[in-house]
This record gives structure tokens, C-alpha cells and sequence, in this order.
């Protein structure tokens, strides 16, 4: 990351660029009131206004409805297509962009006793849900705002770093947090998410994440404004207030019931006062809106909704198989944590491991600024796996990008894997290739949980012999973390395409600043090996297990991967009784799918249907005798 790179946290309700100076952080805050930029662009004519001036518009309970104001641009990337605002259509790109040339603009201000700021280059944050769609359009809205994204981190993950990097002895700390596991809690304007991270060799690694983009702190103010619109209703006899409501004075209301929970809960006053002049078409004291909301109201209001975000530190932690004891610190960050019923559920949780942090209003942000000033880079916290074939049947799985690997930077694209595999059973006419990641991180066992990433069918000759159609898989990832798979049969000469995009990260963290001396990891594990063995993979009750049929081209043990049913027309020599090379698995296989000798039936049928009579008690089971091979008569006993 050569020059100056900054941080740069574009969150749903307010926006900011950190940078490092010397060995401290400098946010670009709002010179007004020392606070981040609201993300909050107002399209007034043929001006845009973006920032503090554009949220005292809507803030402001006097005036006229508030027009062509769009509060909050990051959540129109989780929806397709444009952003309809009172008859005009406007790409999300475009709207993003607003906001972070705002943001760069302001940064080129003379600030007291600090220099202007170019900002053409950044580390950004993002929720923990935004996939590759969400990271291509933010980057390119970037880039119409001038500004060159080097490389993205999830917001927690910025977060937890930060605060460790401001430890009073950060290497020494990070040494004693080795094996620990830290949990993110960033509950902000529009999403909550979680990070579940484990420091290991140094480098910190995320175990798992989750992110609910329903229960924001904007769905918060919705429920006091329904509550604020009810009370107006019920105070003046009006059936249904939203039909007398004046246009644009829900987002004022909206606005009114922010500054509501705001008040109620970071000024602890007992109650707060919403007034909105002109709100409805109406005569009389109706017109304007002004009701009470106690603390009492915003609990109630709010009850389900920290309830259900509450129960996600549950969830997480069960899906990792922890428990609330095998968190060794819990961060909250986030506005909403000033909320009491929030910090005490987590208090309830996890006791005196939650930090107070002064700064977790720009903590996301001045994490990405460590982040660039640290040069560090993104690693890949878990291995990208296929499931190949074997003697059991069901598989195991051969790494085929290691863990560590250090992921992209802008405008960079990393071949990741070009490997060769052949088809152990190409009958059904295609070579099933299924990726996976381990569920967890470090040294991962062969009964261990997989994730299925994606699957890629790419067609064979179905009438080739097994072991013989020679399959090409390449793996490249780029500057988004979007994984493109290649797969091509080099005998059928077809070829299939696609991508996936929920991988896990890491920070490699160098060796100076807390990773041991050698560089070497201390969790012991091998990222080129795979241990081979059976491992579950996560589905639905029911699902059933893809039997793999592509393994590793030059393995001695080809032949046990391929189907005995197949195996014993290919190589009945295989099943000798004197000298057996078969598996068990491939024993089953032969003598279930082989049909008898004399009725035709398959064993299922035999046992399904019992002996029929022209059946020969003892000898009637699937053809084996041919080929001079023990059989298992339906009795248990052998001939």
C-alpha cells in the first residue's frame, strides 16, 4: 500500500475518514459538532447537498416537507435496481458516490492545527452480509468519487483491531489473546453484525459471522413513529392519520423519533417531546404533531427487537459450537449500544469482559485507518476445499486453496489453484465438483463440519472409462474476494463457469507486532494438507450426501474411488476372494446393485419381496459365483 492510505467507514447513517499521523489517528469528523458526516444526500433542484446541512433540513420540524432528501444510500445496495426518489431515478452508484465525495472534499479543508487531506485512496469497511455484488458497486462508486478502494474489511473485524491497536502494549496483549476467542457486537443505524474472531500465530481470524440488516437502528425510529402517529391519531379522533399526513412529513416524524431515542437514551432524559408543525391536512390542533414518548415507551417498543438481536450472540455461538464462557472479550460498538436494555443483555452475557469504548462513534473507521498505516493485508482464514472421491463412498476433502493466502489488493487478481482431476464414474455424463470450507478455524479434523461454497456440474463422455477423462479446475480470486471456478473436461472438450463469494478472512499481522519471531502459525496446522476421512457438511434435515466422483489425477488408490458396481465389470479381479483389493464399500455396492443369477431381482427387491418360488433357498442373491467371490446369502451365512 504504497502512499498515503486512509480509513474510510461509509455506514448507513453516518460516514467518516480516519488517517494516521505519526502514531495517532486523526478522524475527519464534522468541523462543526466534532462528529461523523450523517450519510445523508439531499437533491434540492439542480444542487445536491450532502452531510450536516442536509440532515438539518430533515431534522428540522419547522419548514416545508422535506424534497428529494434520500436518508440513507448504503441500504439501496442491498435491493436491485434504482432508487426512485419522488420521480427521479438515480443509480445507487451514483448516490453512494455523492456521500464519499462529500467525504473527500471536506477532508481537503484547512483544519485547525492539522493540513488538508487528499483522499484518493482507502481501506473500507463493510457490513458482514455484503457479498460480491454489494463490494463490485460500492468500489465503482468509489471510483466516480475519485477514490481507489485498496482493499475492503468487514466493520468488526476494523473495529476489533483498532482497539487492540490501542492497547497500551499491543504486541504483548495480542501474544496472551493467542488461542482466545473475541466477539464483535456492532449494532449501528442499519445493520447488526456479528464477528466471531481467534487469535492464532498472532493473526487474527474470523470463525464466523453473522448480520441482520432488519433490525437497524432506523427500525428502531419506525416503531416510535408508528407510536407517535397512534397517539396523534387517538389525541384528535382521527381514524387513520397517515391518509390526512402531509407528503414528506413521515420522514420529518421519522427524523423526530431518531432525535426521540437519542435523547432518551445517550441524554437519559425521561422524556422527549416529537413536534412536527403543519404534519396533517387537517384544521385545528390536529394540524401540527406534537406528542410525549417516555423511556418507558422506547423499551416497550423496542422489547422484540433486542430481544431478537440479543439472540443472535446465541445463535452464533451455537453454530461455532461455543459457549458464552469461550468468549474471552466481547466488543460493542455501534450507536445503539447507548441504549441500555442492549448493554445490559450483554453484561447479562458475558459480565466484566465488555469494554466501555469512548470512541465508538469512528472506532470502524479509525480501524481501517490502522489497518493501511499497518500495511496489513487480508489473509484467507479457512481453506477453499473439494470433495473428492474415495473407497468409502462418501469422500473426503483435498485443500485446494490453503488458508493464509493473502488475498488481492486493488486492481489485483490472485490464481489461487490450477489443478488436474479425473472421473472416477463418468456414467451419469457430468463431473461434479463440490467446493466447501471448514466450519471452523486452525487445525480442522476429517469428521469436522464443512460449508457447501458452491457446485459445478461440467458434462463428460458417459461412455469413457473411469479414471480416464482428465478434468482442469482453476480457481482465481479478485480485488472484490469473489472466487471465480473454472472446470473443463479436456475429453468432451466442455467447460463450465461460476463464482462464490462467502469466504472467511483473516489479518496477517507481521511478525513485529505480536506473530512469533519465526513466523511460523502456532495452531500446528499444515495449510497445503487435507487429513483424508469423512467430514459432515452442513444441510437440511433430509438433504441427501452427493457421492463424489472426481478425485486428484495421479493417486495410487484410483481404483477404490470408482463405483464397485462399475469397478467389478472393469476389474472383477478386484474381488478375488484369495487376494481382495476391493473396499468394503465397493463389496456393498457390487453385491446391491448386481442383480441374482437366477430371478434378475436386486437385493433390495429380494429382501423387499422375500424368496419367490422358483427361487432356490441358499444360493438365489446377486451374481458373485462368476467370479469365484464369497457371497452374503439373505440368511447371514456365506457360500
Amino acid at each position: 500500500m504504497a502512499g498515503r492510505v486512509f480509513g474510510l467507514d461509509f455506514g448507513t447513517t453516518n460516514s467518516l475518514v480516519s488517517v494516521i499521523q505519526g502514531e495517532s489517528v486523526i478522524p475527519l469528523v464534522d468541523q462543526t459538532d466534532g462528529r461523523p458526516h450523517p450519510s445523508v444526500v439531499w437533491y434540492r433542484g439542480g444542487d445536491v447537498v450532502v452531510g450536516r446541512t442536509a440532515r438539518e433540513h430533515l431534522d428540522s420540524a419547522e419548514g416545508a416537507a422535506p424534497q428529494g432528501l434520500l436518508r440513507s444510500p448504503k441500504m439501496s445496495l442491498r435491493r436491485e435496481g434504482p432508487i426512485y426518489l419522488e420521480g427521479r431515478e438515480i443509480a445507487p452508484s451514483d448516490a453512494i458516490a455523492m456521500v464519499l465525495g462529500f467525504l473527500r472534499k471536506d477532508a481537503l479543508r484547512p483544519r485547525p492545527g492539522g493540513e488538508p487531506y487528499e483522499v484518493d485512496r482507502a481501506v473500507m469497511t463493510i457490513p458482514v452480509d455484503f457479498e460480491g455484488p454489494q463490494r463490485r458497486e460500492l468500489r465503482a462508486a468509489a471510483r466516480k468519487a475519485g477514490i481507489g478502494v485498496v482493499q475492503f474489511v468487514h466493520e468488526p473485524v476494523a473495529a476489533l483491531y483498532a482497539y487492540l491497536r490501542g492497547r497500551p502494549n499491543f504486541r504483548r496483549e495480542l501474544a496472551e489473546l493467542e488461542g482466545r476467542v473475541l466477539l464483535v457486537f456492532d449494532w449501528g443505524g442499519g445493520t447488526l453484525d456479528l464477528t466471531l474472531c481467534r487469535v492464532l500465530g498472532g493473526q487474527l481470524f474470523q470463525i464466523k459471522s453473522l448480520g441482520d440488516n432488519e433490525i437497524g437502528g432506523d427500525v428502531f425510529d419506525e416503531r416510535l413513529r408508528n407510536l407517535a402517529r397512534a397517539r396523534h391519531a387517538a389525541a384528535h379522533g382521527l381514524l387513520d392519520v397517515t391518509s390526512v399526513e402531509s407528503p414528506g412529513m413521515g420522514a420529518k416524524l421519522l427524523a423526530q423519533c431518531e432525535q426521540a431515542k437519542i435523547a432518551l437514551c445517550v441524554e437519559e432524559r425521561g422524556t422527549y417531546r416529537p413536534f412536527v408543525r403543519d404534519y396533517a391536512r387537517a384544521d385545528g390542533a390536529a394540524r401540527n404533531l406534537v406528542v410525549e414518548i417516555s423511556q418507558a415507551d422506547l423499551q416497550r417498543e423496542s422489547e422484540s427487537l433486542v430481544r431478537r438481536g440479543l439472540g443472535l450472540i446465541d445463535r452464533i455461538l451455537g453454530e461455532a459450537r461455543l459457549d458464552h464462557a469461550d468468549v474471552h472479550l466481547c466488543l460493542p460498538t455501534g450507536g445503539m449500544l447507548n441504549m441500555p436494555a442492549i448493554r445490559n443483555g450483554l453484561v447479562e452475557r458475558f459480565g466484566g469482559r465488555v469494554p466501555r469504548l469512548p470512541n465508538g462513534d469512528r472506532i470502524i473507521s479509525e480501524g481501517a485507518a490502522w489497518i493501511a498505516h499497518d500495511n496489513l493485508r487480508l489473509t484467507l482464514a479457512k481453506p477453499i476445499e473439494i470433495r473428492v472421491a474415495d473407497g468409502t463412498g462418501s469422500g473426503h476433502y483435498q485443500v485446494l486453496v490453503p488458508k493464509g493466502l493473502e488475498l488481492p489488493v486493488e486492481n489485483q487478481v490472485v490464481a489461487a489453484a490450477n489443478c488436474q482431476f479425473v472421473c472416477a464414474d463418468p456414467r451419469d455424463g457430468i463431473a461434479a465438483f463440490e467446493f466447501v470450507k471448514p466450519m471452523a478455524v486452525g487445525l480442522v479434523g476429517p469428521d469436522a463440519e464443512r460449508e457447501t461454497l458452491c457446485v459445478v456440474n461440467v458434462p463428460v463422455n458417459p461412455k469413457t472409462t473411469p479414471l480416464l477423462e482428465r478434468l482442469q479446475c482453476e480457481v482465481t480470486i479478485d480485488h472484490d474476494y469473489v472466487a471465480h471456478v473454472h472446470v473443463a473436461s479436456r475429453g468432451r472438450g466442455a467447460e463450465m463457469r461460476t463464482e462464490f463469494h462467502r469466504l472467511d478472512f483473516g489479518l496477517a499481522i507481521p511478525a513485529g507486532m505480536g506473530q512469533p519471531a519465526d513466523g511460523k502459525a502456532l495452531d500446528g496446522a499444515d495449510a497445503s494438507f487435507a487429513p483424508v476421512g469423512s467430514a459432515r457438511v452442513v444441510g437440511p434435515s433430509g438433504s441427501v450426501a452427493m457421492r463424489p466422483n472426481v478425485l486428484m489425477s495421479g493417486r495410487s488408490d484410483e481404483r477404490h474411488a470408482v463405483a464397485g458396481d462399475l469397478a467389478f465389470k472393469l476389474w472383477p479381479g478386484m474381488f478375488n476372494s484369495s487376494r481382495p483389493e476391493a473396499t468394503p464399500r465397493q463389496r456393498d455396492e457390487h453385491l446391491y446393485y448386481t442383480p441374482c443369477s437366477l430371478c434378475g431381482r436386486s437385493l433390495f427387491q429380494i429382501e423387499a419381496e422375500g424368496l419367490l418360488p422358483t427361487c432356490r433357498p441358499g444360493i438365489c442373491s446377486p451374481r458373485r459365483v462368476s467370479a469365484g467371490v464369497p457371497i452374503a446369502r439373505l440368511d447371514g451365512q456365506r457360500s
